[in-house]
Parts: structure tokens; sequence; C-alpha cells
């Protein structure tokens, strides 16, 4: 009995060294990423959109020569029943790796709802407008997104050799 369950279980073990275990994550505490060409990643940062928390790919985009931006998704936890903003989770930015070179990528945080996108950010305010463009930093190597209330770009240095 116990030799079939052992061989019943070993297609798994060859399956999971087999790098079925999906793209690499890189969140906010690994900014500098090294990857080889044709090699799939994503970045993985923290997200609470129901408290109004988003990330966002600014300008300029990553070098299409050596970096392909495939798309951004979420995994949001709901939280507790009736309490809102308790839920919580992540939004991930996917890409590809296209040939040797460096690039940066620029992800904006926003948090409490202060911006909804990150043209929003870049944009001066429209003439004859009372609102003032918004405050954003750039995010020291050590921060996190916890560190901050203000809309905050976090760079990452992308390797592709």
């Amino acid at each position: 009995m116990r030799i079939r369950t052992a061989l019943a279980a070993l297609p798994l073990v060859a399956l999971a060294g087999c790098g079925l275990t999906g793209p690499d994550s890189y969140g906010t505490d690994e900014r500098k990423v090294t990857v080889e060409a044709g090699d799939e990643f994503t970045l993985e940062v923290p997200a609470s959109p129901s408290l109004g928390e988003n990330w966002y790919l600014a300008e300029p985009r990553p070098d299409s020569a050596v970096l392909r931006y495939e798309s951004k998704g979420e995994d949001i936890e709901g939280g507790d029943k009736g309490v809102t903003g308790s839920g919580g989770g992540t939004q991930h930015f996917e890409f590809t790796a296209v040939a040797p070179g460096k690039t940066t990528v620029k992800l904006l945080y926003c948090p409490h709802g202060l911006c909804h996108s990150a043209a929003e950010v870049t944009a001066s305010p429209s003439p004859g407008s009372s609102a003032s463009p918004l405050s954003v930093t750039t995010a020291a190597e050590t921060d996190t997104p916890d560190d901050t209330d203000n809309p905050t770009y976090y760079l990452y240095t992308i390797t592709v050799s």
C-alpha cells in the first residue's frame, strides 16, 4: 500500500520540478530584478482597492525592446462580512523579458483614493481650476507602501540577460 501511494505521488513531484509553479513574483522589497530573455515574471504589490488603494503602470513605460508589459490583475480576499475595507490582497503586473538589456518599470502607488490613474497624477490642473496638482514622491530602496499616505512612485530596475 505504501509503495502504491509513493508511486502515485511521484508524477506530482516530477511536475513540481518542471517549473509549473508559475512566473517568478517580485514585491516592493525586491526592486532590482534580473531575468533571462523569454522569462515571464510578475511585479506583485499590496493593495486594498475597497479603501481606494491602487497601483498603476506609469510613464515612461519600460523599453519595449527589452521588456513587454502583458497585463494587470488583482487577487483580493474578502474581509469581515459587512465591514467596508476589511479585505485586502495584491495587484500584479505581468511582464515578459524580450531581449538582453536594462530598463525601468515605474509603478504609481495611490493610497486613500487620491488618484485614479497614473495620467491623473502627471496632468496639470485645467486652466481656471482651483485644484492643485498632487504631490508625488519617489520611494527610497527600503520604503514600503506602509511608509506613506501620499502617491508614490516605485521604480523597478529590470535587467534581462
